[in-house]
């Protein structure tokens, strides 16, 4: 029997989920902020909020990259992922709105310069807080990124980056 994250994250036809204790589906690829301290049979990712932690992890989740980015910069290397949520963007009024959609704009430059996967989510802790894929493309096209593009350059960047874990143990 799945968790509820897990439920969701099939539900909606989506391959990663966020998880505290059911790590039960080896098809889901599950969000973690720490390593298994013993070898597991799932696929996950290391992510933290914390810029700092930018080395150690697999994606960065920015509230604000305009915050960050010095931190990053310096601590950084490339290939990991960088990720930027439409949750934040929901609880901010139009000109934070217009920082924000800026703020991603930078970050995505940023990660061509430097070698990060950019990484726009929902950032939904709930099914109710999902975004349509519609609307994950027009904020792909408002930021200057071609929708198509980014999905296949995403999904390649994720199925290299668990293969390397794998090869890592």
């Amino acid at each position: 029997m799945d968790g509820p994250a897990v439920q969701a994250a099939k539900d909606l036809g989506l391959r990663v989920a966020a998880s505290t204790s059911d790590f039960s589906d080896s098809e889901i690829i599950y969000r973690l902020k720490q390593s298994p301290r013993e070898p597991v049979k799932y696929q996950y990712l290391l992510v933290s909020e914390n810029a700092d932690d930018a080395p150690r992890v697999d994606v960065l989740s920015l509230a604000s990259f305009a915050r960050a980015k010095e931190r990053l910069k310096k601590k950084a290397k490339g290939g990991a992922g960088i990720e930027i949520t439409v949750a934040q963007a929901r609880k901010m009024d139009a000109t934070g709105v217009a920082k924000w959609v800026a703020d991603a704009s930078d970050l995505y430059r940023f990660c061509q310069s430097a070698g990060f996967q950019f990484i726009l989510s929902s950032g939904a802790d709930s099914p109710q807080g999902t975004v349509s894929g519609q609307s994950l493309d027009a904020l792909l096209k408002m930021i200057g990124i071609d929708p198509q593009r980014h999905w296949k350059e995403t999904g390649e960047w994720l199925e290299s980056w668990l293969e390397r874990r794998v090869h890592r143990r």
